[in-house]
């Protein structure tokens, strides 16, 4: 049995390389590596590989789920939410999980489930459901939305109480349906919501997930550890040597424009003679009009001096970055990155296609 205690050090190589593959700002590492501390105080998880489960067990994915409107409240998720999620999922019925996973490999994402793990007592496998990250639940549910005898199952609990908008339940229905009613429950919450969702058997999960996306994360923030004090120039290097990546340029940032979509900070930005989208992450990158890199392949801009990410919401005039892309054949994926229907709300919100360079 492959069996990873997770540690301090640890965490730090998982948010480090988790915030490359999801394009992350410092705010989502900030905010992860606390709920990961807390979960290494209270009882450290480990980290398993999916050889090691049962094919017939039962895995749960955890998440967060953001509201699809902004609204004048601050998002408030508690650690105690992020537990009492799990919690009543189990008090639904299900059986007990014999591990837990995240939805996605993003600075934010990867801690997703520490927390649960550590205060229930279950391992961790090293199979999220996409081993980058994403901007819809949809692209996370690894195809399940597309099985019409699956019956999605989510669980959910977020908000402050101090401010009376705490709320907790359970839903059943299509995976669609419930996405989308979550999303709005996590409205009424202030914004931001914990969930347990979407139980699956080990044997389709490693058919349709991306096994091996955390110790990726991991082995690439060790490189970025070691690279950091060269400052962006050598972090840059470091991801690209190990990802076989491509420089697409470095300079200072230009025009950005910046709008809301969906509650997810969409638009574009100009660095040299290239030109991005984005919606939530990088969805394209053109020099002169011609297609370089198109999401799923990894678009991510790392600070010049700093070699940490900047995001879509952080880019901004006068940044000195550089731009890389890493290729989707370099990547863990899930299958969610292999339904067209799911990139067509992307193309609506860029303006650009999408689905011919799938």
């Amino acid at each position: 049995m492959s069996k990873l205690q997770l540690t301090m050090d640890i965490l730090e190589q998982a948010l480090l390389g988790a915030s490359i593959l999801g394009g992350d700002g410092g705010t989502s590492i900030d905010e992860a590596m606390m709920l990961g501390e807390l979960a290494l105080k209270v009882n450290p998880p480990v980290l398993l590989d999916i050889e090691d489960l049962p094919p017939e067990g039962t895995v749960v994915t955890c998440a967060t789920v953001s509201c699809p409107h902004r609204g004048k409240k601050t998002p408030f998720v508690s650690p105690r939410a992020h537990v009492r999620s799990l919690e009543l999922l189990l008090e639904s019925g299900l059986e007990r999980p014999v591990a837990l996973t995240s939805n996605e490999s993003g600075s934010g994402g990867v801690v997703n489930g520490w927390l649960q793990a550590a205060v229930l007592g279950l391992p961790l496998v090293d199979a999220p459901c996409n081993g980058r990250a994403h901007p819809t639940p949809e692209m996370g549910s690894m195809g399940l939305h597309l099985d019409p005898d699956y019956h999605g199952l989510q669980a959910f609990a977020g908000g402050d109480p101090d401010q009376g908008c705490y709320i907790e339940g359970v839903l059943r229905g299509k995976v669609k349906t419930v996405s989308s009613s979550v999303r709005h429950v996590a409205c009424a919450a202030g914004g931001l919501l914990a969930v347990a969702r979407n139980p699956v058997k080990v044997e389709f999960l490693q058919k349709n997930a991306a096994p091996g996306g955390v110790k990726l994360a991991i082995s690439l923030g060790a490189a970025i550890l070691k690279a950091r004090s060269g400052g962006g120039g050598a972090v840059a290097e470091a991801v690209l040597e190990m990802l076989h990546g491509t420089e697409l340029c470095r300079g200072r940032v230009g025009e950005v424009d910046r709008f809301t979509a969906g509650g997810i900070d969409s638009g574009s930005a100009v660095i040299g003679d290239m030109s991005l989208t984005f919606w939530r992450e990088y969805m394209t990158a053109e020099r002169d009009e011609e297609r370089l890199a198109t999401f799923p392949d990894l678009i991510t801009v790392i600070d010049a001096e700093t070699g940490m990410t900047v995001s879509g919401s952080e880019i901004a005039p006068d940044m000195n970055v550089i731009l890389v892309k890493i290729p989707k054949a370099r990547l863990l994926l899930g299958a969610g990155m292999r339904c067209p229907d799911l990139f067509e709300q992307a193309e609506k919100v860029i303006g650009k296609d999408l689905l011919q360079y799938l």
